[in-house]
């Protein structure tokens, strides 16, 4: 969890960065380049005028700042989709962390995570064939279901590889007591 709110923290701070340092920007901007395509016309930009967020000039460009009749724009260094996967994942870590599922090693059926993935393959897959352009807002949506959905299958992943069977080690313990009192007789 607090490898993924690190890099969640670095998707959120690299705008202004850009916008205070370019240069420092720019190395954000292309590390995080290996885990997004990264167009503008996909991605929210920060407008330092008025620190607002909002959609990017709709440009099929993956620079990292553009100028517009508000300012400057910064754009975030993924797109909307993957900003809110980010973001819902490590929510819904947060939220497992709080629940009785925090130290579960089972995941839930498979089929509902290809039950909530349906909105995200249909949105990115008709826009990914040319059918449609998405917008940031549905995106942005699909993105969170993902994520949340995500957190509740990749976390007991991680519980079952780094938690100890505490059964099994207390079994193997009740077996060596066994052995050494048959031992002793």
């Amino acid at each position: 969890m607090i490898v993924l709110g690190l890099f969640n923290l670095l998707i959120l701070i690299t705008p202004p960065i850009t916008a205070a340092d370019y240069s420092s920007g720019m190395l954000l901007h292309d590390a995080f380049s290996l885990t997004c395509h990264q167009l503008a016309i996909r991605s929210y930009c920060y407008y330092p005028a008025d620190s607002s967020i909002s959609d990017c000039p709709q440009l099929y460009s993956k620079e990292a700042v553009f100028e517009t009749e508000l300012g400057p724009a910064h754009k975030f260094p993924v797109c909307a989709r993957c900003l809110f996967i980010y973001l819902a994942a490590f929510a819904g870590g947060i939220v497992i962390y709080f629940t009785k599922w925090r130290d579960s090693k089972a995941t839930p059926n498979p089929i509902y995570f290809v039950l909530v993935l349906i909105p995200f393959a249909l949105d990115g897959g008709s826009q990914f064939i040319g059918l449609r352009e998405s917008t940031n807002e549905l995106r942005a949506l699909t993105g969170i279901i993902a994520g949340i959905a995500f957190s509740f299958y990749f976390i007991p992943m991680l519980n079952a590889f780094f938690l100890k069977d505490t059964n099994k080690e207390n079994k193997e313990e009740a077996k060596e007591e066994k052995k050494k009192k048959k031992k002793n007789k």
